[in-house]
């Protein structure tokens, strides 16, 4: 019989001892990186919200310092527009004192467009001032005629609208007046336009027709209602109410072959304004009635409500009756609201003098009370 080898033996016991031995420290090993993973994840987790809640905390306070830095940035900047935009819409003179100041106390880079700016008023003034000087005169030689023809009452009525814009760009600077920013509108009442209208619509209810002129009325009106439909063509392309187109067009004695300033359509105008319309002569009535509205800034405008309107057509004819706290004869002639008070042949005020003529406003009011012409 054989021997029994002792390797062969010894062989299963050193196996399960290796066995033993490989699951000890697999327990070992598993208990530690279970452990380490289970205190690690929540460390981790923990630590990546808390990153999260920095960068968002961050994000508002940036988000929060760009919100005040725009609206202190918005603040500035309207505060900066009202004074500029306050600034320039005064006469060319505080212009010239704003731009002079400016000149010295900007930064360097700004300085020289300051200079230059004052320089460009200071020609400004000086060709207004000129042009005030030939209108003036102009308007002397025309008002001096005893009986001026329709064609030079139209003339110095478009000189005497020309000298109110020039009197107010240049207007009068006093040594102490001070460039602010107004709370309230510092324009003066008499040429405040929604004062105009106001006061306007009140007069028109208060207005009668003057018995004794209602032939002569009925004549304006009559010419304006049978003309009608060519009015009404302008009014079409315009957008200008055809009995506003008739008005105006009173002033030319409704002459369909002159321009609307008084001029032949057989050339381009001569008078204000001059070289109108573009184009080859002749032109017709229509054509130039166009172009005439056009640089009026009147198309396309709304003309709801007697104020507009009559503020409109006083604001064509001038407004300087009211420098003298005057009704204009040009809206109010032969309504009891006009008694005197006319640009004479010198072109200077004369309360005592009267003008005949009848008033757009008293036209108006004959075509409403005829049903001709209704407002809203």
């Amino acid at each position: 019989m054989a021997a029994a080898d002792p390797n062969a033996e010894q062989a299963p016991v050193s196996l399960e001892r290796y066995r033993l031995r490989l699951g000890f420290w697999q327990a070992i090993w598993g208990t530690l990186i279970s452990g380490g993973v289970a205190v690690a994840i929540p460390a981790a987790v923990d630590a990546y919200k808390a990153r999260l809640d920095l960068r968002k905390a961050e994000q508002e306070v940036a988000l929060k310092q760009k919100e005040i830095e725009s609206k202190a940035q918005d603040l500035h900047q309207t505060y900066i527009s009202k004074f500029i935009d306050t600034a320039l819409n005064q006469d060319i003179e505080l212009r010239l004192r704003f731009s002079e100041y400016f000149s010295y106390v900007s930064d360097k880079d700004s300085r020289e467009q300051w200079r230059l700016y004052h320089d460009g008023l200071e020609k400004r003034r000086d060709a207004i001032r000129q042009s005030i000087n030939d209108k003036e005169m102009d308007a002397a030689h025309l008002g001096a005629h005893a009986r001026p023809s329709e064609a030079d009452q139209i003339k110095l009525a478009a000189l005497r609208r020309e000298l109110d814009w020039n009197y107010a760009e240049v207007g009068y600077a006093r040594q102490d007046s001070n460039i602010t920013v107004p709370s309230q509108p510092t324009v003066a009442p008499r040429f405040d336009r929604k004062a105009i209208q106001s006061e306007a619509e009140q007069l028109f209810d208060q207005a009668t027709l003057d018995p004794q002129r209602l032939s002569d009325l009925d004549k304006f009106v009559g010419r304006i209602q049978a003309n009608k439909e060519r009015y009404q063509s302008i009014e079409a392309r315009m957008s200008v109410p055809w009995y506003v187109v008739g008005l105006i067009h009173a002033d030319t004695n409704f002459d369909f072959s002159r321009h609307l300033n008084g001029d032949p359509l057989s050339a381009k105008t001569v008078n204000v304004p001059k070289g109108r319309p573009s184009g080859d002569p002749p032109f017709s009535w229509e054509d130039s009635t166009i172009d005439y509205l056009t640089l009026l800034g009147w198309q396309g405008l709304d003309w709801s409500g007697i104020g507009t309107v009559l503020y409109r057509l006083e604001s064509f004819n001038g407004l300087g009756y009211r420098n003298h706290n005057a009704r204009s004869p040009y809206v109010w002639g032969c309504t009891n609201l006009y008694v005197s008070g006319k640009f004479g042949r010198d072109a200077t005020f004369d309360p005592n003098l009267k003008d005949m003529r009848c008033g757009v406003g008293a036209a108006l009011k004959m075509l409403m009370q005829r049903k001709i012409v209704e407002l809203p």
